[in-house]
């Protein structure tokens, strides 16, 4: 496999744009989409990325049945940069790869200014 060579990346990054929520602490999301991937890492797009702690949950669904732990690698305005701190599982990758392939007709609008929040209660 042939790596731009500004490229530092081992692992080939693939585009998408894939909704997901960081975890900030115990019930309170911020939501964000995924950019590009890659086995290793991903750029994710913020609203804000100063409020993204420098190691966090990053869940790929609603139900948090799909998620990895991210440490941040980058940061720059509105994007941050992770490397993921283990491995997808081969169930959590197929689960990914079918959840990008399902969204591809119908791509995830990004997250609103205050980022999504969910599992609150009122």
């Amino acid at each position: 496999m042939s790596l731009d060579t500004k490229d530092k990346r081992k692992t080939r990054r693939r585009p998408m744009r894939y909704s997901a929520w960081i975890a900030l602490e115990p019930g309170k999301f911020h939501g964000c989409v995924l950019s590009d991937i890659s086995d290793k890492g991903a750029r994710i797009d913020v609203e804000d990325e100063t409020v993204i702690p420098d190691r966090f949950p990053l869940f790929l669904s609603r139900n948090g049945g799909a998620r990895r732990v991210c440490t941040v690698a980058w940061r720059k305005p509105k994007q941050i940069g992770v490397a993921f701190t283990a491995r997808f599982s081969a169930a959590d990758r197929a689960k990914l790869v079918e959840n990008i392939e399902a969204r591809v007709a119908s791509p995830p609008t990004a997250p609103t200014a205050t980022g999504a929040e969910e599992g609150k209660k009122a």
